[in-house]
């Protein structure tokens, strides 16, 4: 990712002439640092952080939170017809919830694949649960988008809406909808609601008049601990390194995957409070060595000060 001088200098509707008078730094050398071809030195980066109100670690291309939300978001506006397409496919009309419920990127291998060149190895819903799982995982953007709408499919199952009396209530309303002649009994399987969640979520999306990461963006403060997505170890390491789009995305998928634990159908508790509780200890020792580093570099940046004042 490049450094963002250039695009903060159209964003503020500013020249290569003006913005070297503004910050006191040659024109000629403005637009080498905007091009790549001389490296930013921290006197510089500072002063044009300080210029145009942003981190420093941001002109020199960081990723912003805005930007991973972006991210995600094109990544679901590219894919969510294929994906709910393929939920289609899989199991037919009315029973797209399967799709969700039991294709897992986890469970995937190239190994298991081979299995498969065997004629009559395998059902046709297992032949079609490899097929889709491998279109899934050989596009990083199309696995995003389908982590987050398996997450909130896991959510919809999992959020303890139906209680027991509530379940036997919706039977016996969907019973008599049917002929007394008729021998058989509906049955309700709260797996609807976490299909029903996700079409609700897609569809939210969609309509969202304030922009889509915007959307997301509170969808996961209200559903989620938003320090799992994008205030994680992991994420905001990548942040601030400038990582790629692929990288950042496979990163996301990961954070995605742990949060699906939490609700995921047979996930032990135990299980999920071991790796929750080993997160919590590396988030925390991680964000107290970041303070002890800002400390530092304050102290050091004091003391430099005093010297160069004693000279």
């Amino acid at each position: 990712m490049a450094n963002r001088i250039k695009q903060l200098r159209k964003e503020n509707g500013l020249t290569l002439k003006e913005l070297s008078r503004e910050v006191g730094i040659p024109a000629s050398t403005i637009s080498q640092y905007e091009n790549e071809k001389r490296k930013i030195p921290g006197s510089a980066s500072k002063t044009l952080s300080a210029f145009f109100k942003v981190p420093e670690n941001y002109i020199l291309g960081a990723w912003s939170e805005k930007e991973v939300l972006e991210l995600m978001s094109s990544s679901l506006l590219d894919n969510y017809e294929r994906i709910f397409e393929m939920a289609r496919e899989y199991h037919g009309e009315g029973d797209e919830w399967l799709f969700f419920n039991e294709i897992d990127l986890d469970l995937f291998s190239e190994e298991d694949g081979r299995l498969y060149e065997v004629p009559g190895t395998f059902e046709e819903t297992e032949w079609k649960n490899w097929i889709y799982t491998k279109e899934i995982r050989e596009n990083h953007y199309m696995s995003l988008a389908f982590v987050i709408l398996r997450c909130v499919f896991f959510k919809g199952l999992n959020e303890n809406l139906y209680t027991a009396e509530h379940i036997k209530a919706l039977i016996e309303e969907q019973n008599n909808l049917y002929s007394k002649t008729q021998k058989f009994e509906v049955v309700f399987y709260p797996e609807f609601k976490g299909y029903e969640e996700v079409k609700h979520f897609m569809n939210s999306f969609l309509d969202a008049e304030n922009g889509k990461e915007n959307f997301l963006n509170a969808f996961l403060q209200d559903n989620y601990d938003f320090e799992d997505v994008l205030t994680n170890v992991v994420i905001e390491k990548l942040m601030k390194e400038k990582a790629s789009k692929e990288t950042m995305s496979l990163a996301l998928i990961s954070i995605f995957e742990k949060v699906i634990l939490r609700y995921e159908e047979g996930a032990t508790r135990r299980k999920y409070q071991y790796v929750r509780s080993r997160y919590e200890v590396l988030k925390d020792d991680y964000h107290a060595l970041s303070k002890h580093a800002y400390e530092l570099q304050k102290e050091n940046d004091r003391l430099k000060a005093e010297l160069a004042s004693k000279r």
